[in-house]
């Protein structure tokens, strides 16, 4: 499953739905929560190494320095061949 994140004050989040398969992908105003130090993020992580964040998006709100390092940066080709490769798709 793609669990796709795209507000940046988000509810309370059902990290049970997320397992080890899945992949986060932060965009739009998600982005803010790929943000280091931030204890959504490390509770995603704990579930599934396979997260991500568009880089344009980051650059359009001049975020790159703050990154989580663990997060892996893609274009929206990847965007593309992410939803290609893990359906169904969830929106946060």
């Amino acid at each position: 499953m793609l669990h796709t994140i795209t507000t940046s004050n988000l509810p309370i989040m059902e990290l049970q739905l997320i397992s080890s398969h899945d992949a986060i992908l932060f965009w739009q105003n998600g982005v803010v929560n790929s943000l280091q130090n931030n204890s959504l993020l490390n509770d995603i992580l704990e579930k599934t190494p396979n997260c991500y964040v568009l880089d344009s998006d980051i650059m359009a709100r001049g975020l790159k320095q703050f990154i989580d390092p663990r997060l892996k940066v893609i274009n929206m080709q990847q965007v593309v061949e992410l939803t290609a490769k893990y359906y169904p798709q969830m929106h946060w």
